[in-house]
C-alpha cells in the first residue's frame, strides 16, 4: 500500500513510480540555463557539463540524447527570455544498486523579466556558511541533484539576514556559494579554487575565465581560505541565471566593483555578438 499525503494506493501513482529513484536516492543530475530572445546561446557548455555528469554516474545514454536533440527539446517549450531547468534521473529499478542505467528528463520553463544579464550595482552582503562543509571526492563538480547541503546553506544565510553565503570544503577552503561559483580579484589578477577543491563546474565561470583570458587578464585556480578572500579586491560570484555580481560586504571586510563592471560589459559584448544584436 501507498499513503501519498493521507490518501491510499496500492501502488505508487504512474507520474510519481517514474520518479522513484530521483525521489528515493536522489539519483540524478540537472542543468539550469537561460534562453535569450528564443535562442540558448551557452547551450554547448551545458551539454559538455551534462554529458560529463551523465558518464561519471554510470548513465546508459540513448543514441537520440544529442546536444541538438535537447536544444530542439527545449526551444519548444521556453518563453522568448526564460529561465530554464533540465533534470535528469536513472529509471525505476532496485534499491541503492540500480536495475535500469536509462535515464529520463524533465525541462521546464519560466519567463525572465529581461534579455540580459541585469547588473547589481547595490552589490551583496555575504556570510561564511558554518553548518555545512562540500565533500571532495570524484563526484565533486557534478551538478547532482541531492542540495540538502545548499539548501541548508542558504537557510542558514538567509537567517543572518545575508544575500548569500560561501560554503567551505571538508578541507576547510573557499568553494563556492550556495548557487553560484567564486572568482576573486587581487592586485588586477583573477582567481578562482582549482577544480580538485570541490567547486561545481560552472559553465559560466568557464566561460568568463574564456573571455578574460583572451583580453590579455591573467587568471589562476589558487586554493583560497575565508582570509585569504577577505584580502581580496574583489569577489564576484557567478551563475549561468545571473551572470556576474559582485560581493559588497563579507564578514566586515569590504570590496570594490571596477573589474568586475569591465568584465560585466565583457560579458555583455559577447552574448549581443551571439544574439547579433548591436551594443548600446
Amino acid at each position: 500500500m501507498v499513503n501519498l499525503n493521507g490518501q491510499l494506493f496500492s501502488s505508487l501513482p504512474e507520474n510519481i513510480a517514474s520518479l522513484q529513484r530521483a525521489l528515493w536516492y536522489g539519483d540524478g543530475l540537472f542543468e539550469t540555463l537561460r534562453a535569450f530572445e528564443g535562442k540558448i546561446p551557452f547551450w554547448p557548455l551545458h551539454w559538455d557539463r551534462l554529458s560529463q555528469g551523465l558518464k561519471a554516474l554510470g548513465f546508459e545514454v540513448p543514441k537520440h540524447w544529442t546536444e541538438d536533440y535537447f536544444e530542439k527539446e527545449i526551444t519548444r517549450c521556453c518563453p522568448k527570455d526564460a529561465r530554464i531547468r533540465l533534470t535528469v534521473w536513472r529509471s525505476p529499478g532496485g534499491l541503492y544498486l540500480p536495475t535500469d542505467q536509462t535515464p529520463q528528463f524533465l525541462l521546464t520553463a519560466e519567463p525572465m523579466p529581461s534579455g540580459v544579464f541585469e547588473w547589481l550595482e547595490s552589490g551583496l552582503k555575504v556570510c561564511l556558511c558554518e553548518t555545512v562543509r562540500l565533500p571532495v571526492d570524484s563526484l565533486s563538480g557534478i551538478k547532482m541533484l541531492n542540495g540538502a547541503r545548499y539548501v541548508a546553506a542558504a537557510r542558514e544565510a538567509h537567517a543572518k539576514g545575508m544575500d548569500d553565503g560561501i560554503v567551505l570544503n571538508t578541507h576547510e577552503r573557499v568553494c563556492e556559494t550556495t548557487s553560484s561559483n567564486i572568482l576573486w580579484v587581487k592586485a588586477d589578477k583573477v582567481y578562482l579554487p582549482p577544480a580538485s577543491d570541490g567547486q561545481i563546474k560552472g559553465t559560466f565561470q568557464k566561460l568568463l575565465c574564456t573571455l578574460l583570458t583572451a583580453e590579455g587578464i591573467s587568471v589562476q585556480e589558487k586554493p583560497c581560505f575565508p582570509s585569504d578572500l577577505k584580502a581580496a579586491d574583489e569577489v564576484l560570484i557567478t551563475n549561468a541565471i545571473k551572470g556576474i555580481r559582485w560581493v559588497r560586504e563579507f564578514e566586515e571586510a569590504e570590496f570594490g566593483c571596477k573589474n568586475g563592471k569591465h568584465f560585466n560589459y565583457l560579458l555583455a559584448n559577447h552574448l549581443s555578438k551571439l544574439l547579433g544584436r548591436k551594443m548600446t
